[in-house]
């Protein structure tokens, strides 16, 4: 635990180091000083994802590893010497802001953090992480992007970005591996909706508070056991959601989206994509709010775009051929290492039959009809997915009941999920590809529904709802308690992660040297290059590993 905060501390550091002087830089340039109007968060935020494509950029030409993180320490200590004055005076402010909490307050935010703390520390179980999590994020650190890594093992072309921003932030002791930023930004999620629910609760409405609240409990209920992986499927949920309360926040204080906070909208919402392809229709956001100087707004998106998407374009043209991996109908580029079509589309297939009903053959899921999957989809979610599930279905009828009473900003979010979610399962309907949008769809029908009646002046209703809640609270806590107990009881996780695990491997030869494990399966943190299965046709593209692989003629 002491080795995560450290981490953590020093993740906090620098993004908000960053975040800070990418603000102050465009506040120079536009003449503007709209930094004042932003919070921690926002600037931690806008560092994370500002790195998070810079680490794209440079991944193209070098790996990204300990001497680039060495060189973000450098810069970012230098310009931490240079606005210090500036960063002194709003860490100050934000300090107040901290000790207008109470003493309950911050004794629960304290037993949250120490509670996702002991969490982080256990044993890495997450299947994609022993799949090729760790092994994608190796490849990241010791090389470049390499020509057609996807030849090898088609999940190590995915070219989520997360991936790249995780390899710089992967730290390795022996057998121990840390992946800290799902979980410190997680933490920073949970505070910024602590201090949102402390505000409407003082302000009297009832339904805001239950939102953010529901949120919280949801989030921590499903999230909390794979916060120590590197799975994008989290920082997307993460990121989903604040948006999505980033514009709840704007649209309630009646003020004119400003430059930049505008400019971390879009950040959010284009570095999503590029983590997790499945949240592309989270762009609909974005057009909500181009509503008001739309020629400058929309330079701003594509000035946006460009930054983040360009590398993300670069690294699947190298990476598998494509312009969007497993897309093969997206083919423009014609290189000697292009994943072959067919394994395009089986890999496709694999995605989207492993979504609908994992028990059966992939090539018969995908050829079936809605009606044919959807009942069997259903009975193999867990309890929670089809509560969630079942819930958001719902929210058809309260989006119905909003436009009746003119609630138009929240029809309009309730209307952005609803596409996200039509989008999600018609394509892949595993819940972990849409964990933002499910969580909030649940809260917002279930918050709406109190709003309901808190119109019809129903009295007495705030009592019986802060009994749910703590109930509520109660059984999610009860079912997550074991992460911490097991901390409790193990006092060298009080100091450092539990080790990730590692399986035996068998040497094969190509014109490399490649390892296979024993039994055939996933590679965990073996050294690389490392595949699931035995490889055939697959050959060097030049005299070393950093040349490519492509398939032999």
């Amino acid at each position: 635990m002491i080795l995560v905060l450290l981490v953590w501390i020093l993740i906090l550091f620098v993004f908000f180091v960053l975040g800070f002087s990418v603000v102050k830089t465009i506040d120079i340039f536009t003449g503007r000083n709209e930094r004042s109007t932003f919070a921690f968060d926002e600037f931690f935020f806008t560092g994370f994802l500002t790195l998070s494509s810079a680490s794209g950029i440079i991944s193209i030409f070098i790996p990204v590893g300990n001497y680039v993180l060495l060189s973000v320490i450098i810069i970012s200590i230098s310009l931490f010497l240079i606005i210090f004055r500036e960063i002194k005076l709003f860490i100050s402010g934000a300090s107040r802001k901290i000790s207008s909490f109470n003493k309950f307050q911050l004794l629960f935010l304290s037993f949250i953090i120490i509670f996702i703390m002991a969490s982080v520390v256990q044993k890495i179980t997450l299947g994609d992480t022993e799949s090729y999590h760790a092994q994608t994020i190796q490849w990241i650190r010791k090389y470049a992007v390499v020509p057609g890594l996807g030849n090898i093992h088609a999940r190590l072309a995915y070219n989520s970005m997360f991936f790249v921003i995780s390899g710089l932030y992967t730290f390795q002791i022996r057998d121990i591996l840390l992946f800290p930023l799902n979980g410190i930004c997680y933490i920073i999620l949970i505070i910024r909706l602590m201090i949102l629910f402390g505000k409407e609760i003082r302000q009297g409405a009832i339904w805001k508070a239950v939102f953010y609240s529901l949120i919280f409990l949801i989030s921590f209920l499903i999230l909390i056991p794979d916060l120590n992986s590197p799975s994008p499927d989290i920082i997307c949920a993460i990121l989903i959601i604040y948006v999505f309360i980033l514009s709840i926040t704007i649209a309630e204080e009646k003020k004119e989206l400003n430059l930049i906070r505008f400019i971390l909208l879009n950040l959010i919402v284009f570095s999503c994509i590029t983590f997790k392809i499945s949240s592309l229709l989270l762009v609909s956001l974005i057009l909500f709010f181009l509503n008001k100087e739309i020629l400058k707004r929309i330079k701003v998106v594509i000035t946006v775009v460009v930054l983040v998407f360009s590398s993300f374009i670069v690294r699947n043209y190298y990476l598998s051929g494509y312009v969007i991996y497993p897309f093969s109908k997206l083919d423009i580029y014609n290189t000697d290492w292009k994943i072959p079509a067919d394994n395009v589309n089986a890999e496709k297939s694999a995605i989207e039959g492993w979504a609908k009903i994992w028990t059966a053959p992939y090539p018969d899921v995908v050829n079936m009809k809605i009606q044919e999957w959807i009942l069997p989809w259903f009975k193999l979610l867990n309890i929670a997915n089809k509560v969630l599930v079942t819930i958001n279905f719902l929210s058809i009828f309260t989006l119905i009941i909003m436009l009746i009473k003119r609630d138009f900003f929240l029809a309009t979010l309730q209307l952005i999920i609803l596409i996200n979610l039509v989008f999600w399962f018609l394509m892949a309907p595993d819940p972990r590809f849409a964990y933002g949008f499910i969580f909030l769809g649940t809260s917002m029908t279930l918050a709406y529904i109190i709003k309901l009646f808190e119109s019809m002046g129903i009295t007495g209703l705030f009592k019986y709802i802060k009994i749910c809640l703590v109930c509520l609270l109660l059984l999610v806590i009860s079912k997550r308690i074991r992460f911490p107990l097991v901390t409790a009881g193990n006092p060298s996780l009080w100091i450092l992660p539990a080790p990730f695990g590692t399986v035996e491997t068998k040497n094969y030869y190509s014109d490399f040297e490649y390892r296979v494990p024993i039994p055939e399966g996933g590679c965990f943190n073996v050294e690389i290059p490392c595949v699931p299965y035995p490889l055939k046709d697959i050959v060097l593209r030049g005299k070393s590993i950093q040349d490519g692989f492509k398939i032999k003629n």
